[in-house]
């Protein structure tokens, strides 16, 4: 079935590659989003969907967005996107840590962190300085689990404002899990299907601290430890899952996109 979203509903959502338009539905309870740089519809269901096996909801009180595929029809034509159940309760305000320690400092959260001398101590800063602000103890955990996810699914868009709280009356809960629509390789303006995936994996740098993906994580490890817990993927398992969700793409461009997706989940294990 194809969903019609109505284009002056419509909401454009910024990230660091740009915006992405995004609908919300009250009948159904559900966003809407587009692909608009590739196949970010699919990185988020497959990266939703293997999540499912991980520990992320069953040792911590954290819950992820669950992703599903969208036939979506806008601007006059059909186009592929997903859904997801919309999180906030009435009266809840998703605050991203960027708003919420710029405020706290009553400067830019980037001056501060760029006054600090390395990565391990830029990330006990947004941990502990969160954790501080909004009672959220497990905040250092739930920063390392983020950068975890990064490193394993090879997202490199995990900006200031992909970090966030829910808050309802001065009182704060950890955001579920969510925005991992980079990943995988997804953009496909900017890593183009014809350049091997090992190549364009290792040209990506995580975000906030544009490093590596595994410096990163071994800070966050250095400082909280580790936090995943995720059986062994197969490239078979990888590939089973990724493949119903191929029919949403043109038959050319299947076997690229299985293969970038096997490529970073792969290379995310070894990391």
């Amino acid at each position: 079935m194809t969903i019609k979203l109505v284009s002056d509903e419509k909401i454009a959502e910024t990230s660091s590659k740009g915006n992405q338009e995004k609908w919300y539905d009250k009948e159904t309870g559900r966003w809407y989003k587009l692909d608009q740089f590739g196949y970010e519809a699919l990185a988020e269901t497959v990266i939703s969907t293997l999540l499912e096996q991980s520990n992320l909801e069953t040792d911590f009180p954290f819950s992820f967005v669950r992703y599903s595929m969208e036939r979506l029809r806008v601007h006059g034509r059909e186009r592929t996107g997903c859904s997801s159940k919309n999180f906030l309760q009435p009266g809840q305000s998703l605050i991203t840590v960027n708003r919420l320690l710029s405020n706290h400092l009553g400067f830019p959260l980037k001056e501060k962190l760029s006054r600090l001398s390395s990565d391990k101590k830029r990330i006990a800063y947004l941990a502990e300085e969160t954790a501080a602000i909004t009672g959220l103890e497990l905040f250092p955990q739930y920063l390392t689990l983020l950068f975890e996810l990064d490193a394993l699914f090879c997202n490199d868009d995990r900006h200031l404002n992909n970090i966030a709280v829910i808050e309802q009356d001065g009182v704060f809960r950890y955001c579920p899990v969510f925005d991992n629509g980079a990943g995988l390789l997804s953009n496909t303006r900017l890593l183009q299907m014809d350049i091997s995936p090992t190549a364009l994996i290792s040209s990506l740098r995580a975000r906030p601290f544009l490093t590596t993906f595994t410096r990163q994580r071994n800070a966050a490890h250095s400082l909280y430890g580790a936090q995943l817990e995720l059986p062994k993927l197969t490239e078979q398992e990888i590939r089973s899952v990724t493949a119903p969700l191929l029919e949403y793409y043109p038959v050319r461009d299947h076997s690229l996109i299985a293969d970038r997706v096997t490529a970073c989940v792969l290379t995310g294990e070894r990391r």
